[in-house]
């Protein structure tokens, strides 16, 4: 809460250093899975051709793809689960943004593309939307002389669009994770772009991450609307200690609540 504050700043974490290793091979699993039903269904050598090389991107993950950086919501602000597990035992604190503020980057800053999704869980609702790129895809590639030059052209599109997908399917999660109801904001830098990109440690490596500037125009604050205390032995004085912190940072108009949750033993 102090480093926000301070910094008027989100940290957004490269995904391959996610820590749940796990959602990333769900998407790829899934991206494969689509990949092997197109083929089956491909109309001419050329699509498979398409395919193949398509599937030897995903395969290849990180090499190909522009660099994602993200920083997770949750749409509860009292979810039971939470507060243990990322508010410390009688403690913490759950900070509400205005989400217009988290896509558009003002113009201040120079930042990269940047895209707010809520997380998929649901299986059949993450093939369906998978299965409709590929057939986008493919319906575009089969309206092109495979013999003229404009397939080149038409190539690199949709290889190009890959990275999007990519990035896309990063919002697919396994349903056991439903109850996070989890946001991600994520944001996009060129392969190998190291250009304020920092580093932490955390599990024996060091983690990349962007400092994200966010807010409106000509604010340089965060767009914080709300601070919910966490389950505490001391709520008021928790709450004045809060409320020096969000003034001396220039968020004196912030909400201050506290949550219903009882403090767990």
């Amino acid at each position: 809460m102090i480093g926000i504050c301070s910094s008027r700043s989100l940290w957004g974490t490269h995904l391959q250093f996610t820590n749940d290793a796990s959602e990333l091979a769900h998407a790829w699993k899934l991206m494969l899975s689509v990949l092997a039903d197109t083929r089956a269904q491909a109309q001419s050598p050329e699509q498979v051709e398409l395919i193949d090389e398509i599937g030897r991107a995903i395969s290849s993950q990180w090499a190909v793809y522009p660099d994602f950086y993200s920083v997770s919501f949750c749409a509860d602000r009292g979810l039971l689960g939470q507060w243990p597990g990322y508010g410390s035992m009688g403690g913490g604190y759950a900070i509400g943004f205005e989400t217009r503020g988290l896509v558009c980057p003002p113009s201040a800053f120079s930042q990269p593309e940047r895209f707010l999704n809520r997380v998929i869980y649901e299986p059949d609702t993450q093939l369906e939307m998978l299965r409709g790129i590929a057939d986008s895809m493919l319906a575009l590639f089969a309206t092109v002389d495979p013999t003229g030059e404009e397939i080149t052209t038409v190539r690199a599109r949709i290889l190009a669009a890959l990275g999007e997908v990519v990035g896309f399917a990063f919002n697919f999660k396994d349903p056991a994770w439903a109850e996070e109801q989890e946001w991600r904001g994520v944001y996009v830098l060129p392969s190998g772009e190291l250009d304020g990109v920092r580093f932490r440690p955390a599990g024996g490596v060091a983690v990349p991450y962007e400092s994200m500037e966010m807010g409106a125009v000509g604010d340089e604050r965060l767009p914080i609307r709300e601070v919910v205390l966490g389950p505490s032995v001391d709520a008021e004085t928790a709450r004045k200690s809060l409320e020096m912190l969000l003034a001396s940072s220039g968020y004196s108009d912030v909400e201050i609540r506290v949550s219903a949750v009882p403090l767990l033993a």
